[in-house]
């Protein structure tokens, strides 16, 4: 079939994803779904269009009053929620532990704390959907009652084609407008599409947003994210997988000689289906350890007939020579983060605590659905405070009051297991 994403070669990270969105356009095959037509022509004149009235929307409401904001947002999330809206309660004792941990980070280190909601992500089709709409007000507003003055709270939403493949070019570019210039809106696919569009909001390029995101927590000011990344096959393979080969190169005998990796590499019978199997949708990447990544993400999406994401790595481990003793918590890692719906996250929170923390107190804030019963929550916040290069020291809201100290990467672990697992 046609490819439903089309992305044009950039040498770049952005050619990983489309380990991704092949894995996506062969489900669309299975079911037979068809995705709205979307011409090029539309792309060139409308789509340009829309997206200035979407970035004019933007700019009018940073000249509202903050509550007013939030206000706009809660009576819009409720709209799209079709009805079926959870109420929020404002003085909930997980907000009013985590409004007061917010005060006492504050005047322990003399600045206000950053928050950030971190969300789950429900199925974007059938009975749950709904629940997206409402993650997204319950984090707002509980980003607004923690923070306890008025507040602009933003989201990190994606604003590419392939999110928004189930509208319209129209309102995908009115969407990609507001969102990427009010909100942090990210574009996954922003590099080599050749469109006006993606040139309109250069701040959302996906390479460019993360700088834009510690920046807002660096200036101490109120977020939300999805913590997976998106969906959960997405988040399982864009960063389960690829963080993880990360790691595996950081394990390896030889983690600075590529020469010598490209050469394992090409001795390896599974690597060698990797290569077969991604030339069908993707050039070959270059550098052996891009390639690494690439293979595991193939795997992972399961465009490898026969490998899955465990035997890659197997694989993967045996060419860069990592030590045995490693080998088993490796694959432990990622055996985890392939079953769970939301990944640890390693190198985000790595780079929250290193860039963000550093700079002043950050408050990490879980909201989360439930299937049984049907609902959202927000859990107990974590304060985090920087304890020197790579380790935190972490208050919980409705704990004992006492710090405990601990690795990013353990954070990040501890922290998806105990509300995302």
């Amino acid at each position: 079939m046609a490819s439903a994403y089309p992305s044009a070669h950039t040498g770049t990270a952005q050619d990983l994803m489309r380990a991704v969105t092949k894995a996506y356009e062969s489900q669309l095959a299975l079911e037979g779904a068809v995705l709205p037509a979307k011409s090029e022509l539309l792309r060139i004149f409308a789509e340009p269009f829309a997206r200035a009235l979407g970035m004019s929307a933007a700019a009018m409401l940073e000249l509202a009053p903050p509550d007013w904001t939030v206000c706009i947002h809660d009576k819009a999330l409720l709209s799209l929620a079709d009805g079926r809206a959870r109420p929020f309660d404002s003085e909930a004792p997980a907000i009013v532990a985590a409004r007061a941990l917010a005060a006492r980070l504050e005047k322990e280190s003399g600045r206000s704390p950053a928050l950030l909601a971190m969300l789950s992500h429900p199925p974007v089709m059938g009975e749950l959907s709904h629940l997206n709409f409402e993650l997204m007000r319950h984090a707002i507003l509980a980003l607004r009652e923690i923070r306890g003055r008025p507040c602009r709270p933003r989201l990190v939403v994606a604003i590419d084609p392939f999110a928004l493949d189930t509208i319209g070019v129209l309102e995908e570019g009115l969407y990609a407008g507001f969102m990427g210039s009010f909100h942090l809106g990210i574009d996954r696919l922003a590099l080599g599409r050749g469109h006006l569009g993606p040139l309109m909001s250069p701040q959302a390029r996906w390479d460019r947003m993360p700088l834009r995101l510690f920046r807002f927590l660096g200036e101490g000011r109120e977020v939300g994210m999805v913590q997976s990344g998106g969906v959960p096959s997405t988040g399982r393979v864009l960063y389960g997988a690829r963080e993880w080969a990360r790691r595996a190169r950081a394990a390896a005998a030889f983690p600075a000689d590529p020469a010598r990796a490209l050469a394992c590499l090409r001795a390896d019978e599974s690597f060698a289906r990797f290569e077969k199997a991604v030339v069908a949708h993707a050039p070959l990447p270059r550098g052996p350890w891009r390639m690494i990544e690439a293979w595991l993400m193939t795997a992972a999406a399961g465009l490898m007939p026969g490998e899955t994401a465990e035997s890659a790595a197997c694989a993967a481990l045996g060419c860069l020579r990592v030590p045995e003793r490693a080998r088993a918590a490796l694959l432990a890692e990622l055996s985890s983060d392939m079953t769970r719906e939301t990944p640890s996250r390693r190198r985000l929170f790595r780079l929250l605590v290193g860039r963000a923390a550093r700079r002043r107190p950050l408050l990490l804030i879980p909201v989360v659905h439930r299937a049984e019963p049907l609902g959202v929550s927000v859990r107990e916040a974590w304060g985090v405070t920087w304890a020197g290069r790579g380790r935190a020291r972490v208050v919980r809201a409705g704990g004992s009051g006492e710090p405990e100290e601990m690795a990013d990467e353990e954070l990040a672990e501890r922290f998806t297991r105990e509300h995302f697992e």
